[in-house]
């Protein structure tokens, strides 16, 4: 254990203040996203007492805005200084934020006013992840590029596994709308940890094209990247078989298990506990496996192993212990997963066309995720909730299979992708 802590703070990251500065910022948000969703739920239905629709839509707009501005986004960001454009992102959330507190102490909050503020983040938080995605390169060098990604993806891990336990005492101790000044105070910290930054950024690249212009060189980029494109492709039908699995899991949890909302959270935080570990184990994998077997191989296991939740059901006596596991294990590799095709699609990509890149993927998996949802739900109505996700997880399998014949799944390593790109 000394021996790991050892080399972690000797990793030459450690050493990189404007990495460490936008790592503090976002470690610091991450909690506070998990407690701002939290209470965003509790308000709707305790205090607004939101119907089960209202609650649908309240939620769709947190990620409304990934479908309506994520590509031409992508095309500002790599027009803009990407740490300015984290900045101001920032600061629009915090004032976003802090409206709901004042709002229910001079008794004025509705479920407008919280629908409004849910689309404002959505909206700030497109342009943050755009730019926060593309400005790792900057800072960090190619051969720390994913080390980089791996510590972030374990800000992420620890904000899931820590925040709702956190979302959960501050609510029991302050009155729910309260609870948004803390989420306000992590994007403060935020807001100074990247202003901190002193890195000089490069020159963001001229163009004389329009904005549509540039979204259609970004769309081709990924279309024509012999690399990028089978590798979109299975990300994109990954996403959609995934959100139907998540759609389907409380359902299970809550309805079919008879489970309550305090159990529900306690398996997803368990679950979180694996993406951790994934986080400090996945250059152990990727040294054996190599970049693209990486990928695939850990993405396979990790949404086979899916299958022993609804496998739950059968053993009702373990069936919390069970359903934690699987968790576990899944969230294990799917952050290896996720780390290691993040930071191969950021090494092989142009800087200047990053942000339109990154933009392009995440317009696509976002917007699958709901049509996912949908079709879960109705395949769940028409067959039955284990029935499902037997059907998406095993759909699952085959969008891993399917990565398995890219180009990207046959490299080793950096050099081997910019031959084949």
């Amino acid at each position: 254990m000394n021996r790991a802590i050892g080399r972690l703070l000797s990793h030459p990251l450690t050493r990189n203040s404007a990495f460490m500065h936008l790592w503090a910022g976002q470690t610091a948000a991450e909690f506070g996203f998990q407690v701002a969703t939290l209470a965003t739920s509790a308000i709707a239905i305790s205090l607004l007492h939101a119907t089960e629709s209202e609650i649908g839509i309240l939620t769709g707009l947190q990620t409304l805005a990934f479908l309506l501005i994520g590509l031409p986004a992508g095309a500002w960001v790599d027009r803009w200084r990407k740490r300015r454009v984290m900045i101001v992102s920032d600061l629009a959330r915090v004032f976003a934020l802090i409206s709901i507190p004042i709002a229910y102490e001079w008794f004025t909050l509705t479920l407008t006013h919280l629908m409004i503020v849910a689309a404002l983040l959505g909206l700030a938080t497109v342009f943050f992840d755009v730019a926060y995605q593309s400005y790792v390169p900057a800072i960090a060098s190619t051969r720390y590029i994913a080390a980089a990604n791996g510590r972030l993806e374990a800000s992420y891990q620890v904000g899931a596994a820590g925040g709702p336990g956190l979302g959960g005492w501050l609510l029991g101790v302050f009155a729910p709308p309260l609870a948004y000044v803390f989420t306000a105070a992590t994007y403060v910290f935020s807001t100074v940890a990247i202003w901190r930054i002193r890195t000089p950024e490069p020159q963001p690249a001229r163009s004389s094209a329009s904005l549509f212009a540039q979204i259609r060189e970004g769309l081709s980029f990924v279309r024509h990247e012999r690399l990028l494109f089978p590798l979109f492709s299975c990300i994109s039908f990954a996403a959609f078989t995934g959100s139907g699995v998540r759609v389907l899991l409380p359902i299970l949890v809550l309805r079919t298990l008879g489970m309550n909302a305090t159990q529900l959270g306690v398996l997803l935080s368990a679950g979180a506990l694996g993406g951790i570990l994934g986080s400090m184990t996945r250059s152990l994998w990727l040294g054996r496996l190599g970049i693209g077997r990486c990928i695939v191989i850990t993405y396979v296991i990790g949404v086979s192993i899916l299958v022993l939740q609804p496998v739950a059901l059968h053993v009702p006596e373990i069936a919390g212990w069970v359903i934690a596991g699987a968790g576990v294990v899944y969230s294990y590799f799917i952050t290896i997963y996720n780390v290691t095709q993040m930071s191969l699609r950021q090494e092989i990509c142009p800087k200047w066309m990053l942000g339109r890149m990154n933009a392009t993927f995440r317009f696509a998996v976002w917007g699958v995720m709901p049509l996912g949802s949908v079709a879960a739900g109705l395949l769940a109505s028409v067959v039955g909730v284990e029935a499902a996700m037997y059907v998406f997880i095993a759909l699952s399998v085959v969008a891993g299979i399917a990565m398995s014949f890219t180009p990207a799944a046959r490299i080793r390593g950096v050099s081997a992708a910019e031959d084949l790109s």
